[in-house]
């Protein structure tokens, strides 16, 4: 190859790598739903977990945005410490769904765990979450 087809190539496996690397949480279903389980279990923060969903999900965070209003979540807040670990993945072009264990460690007590499942649709943004559903784990 001449200098300049070289540096051409260079450059497009620099901007591929950008690209991926740059990839938002919306053009992936699973780092859509890791970031979901990111921001409303880790952080609490619902509002970012908020622009992350659709349909059934939405409905059911507005109403936990408003049964939590008067609750002030912040850096003050002791915040149980969350990790979570996928259990099963089902992913097709316009539809996903994936379950997490969550293991909650609350400050000064029990570790336990919760089932969570979450259903993804391809939206024109991206992917968001559709619906989702929390049971308790042994």
């Amino acid at each position: 190859m001449t200098r300049v087809a070289n540096m051409l190539f260079v450059g497009f496996l620099s901007t591929v790598a950008a690209t991926i690397a740059c990839t938002p949480a919306g053009e992936s279903p699973r780092a859509t739903a890791e970031a979901f389980l990111d921001a409303h279990y880790v952080r609490i923060d619902l509002d970012a977990a908020r622009v992350l969903c659709a349909g059934l999900a939405l409905d059911k965070l507005e109403k936990e945005l408003a049964l939590t209003r008067d609750a002030a979540i912040d850096a003050e807040t002791r915040q149980p410490r969350v990790t979570y670990s996928i259990e099963e993945s089902r992913e097709g072009a316009d539809r996903a769904q994936y379950a997490y264990v969550l293991e909650i460690q609350p400050d000064g007590a029990d570790v336990f765990r919760k089932l969570v499942v979450l259903t993804l649709r391809r939206e024109t943004p991206g992917w968001r979450v559709s619906n989702y559903t929390e049971s308790d784990r042994s």
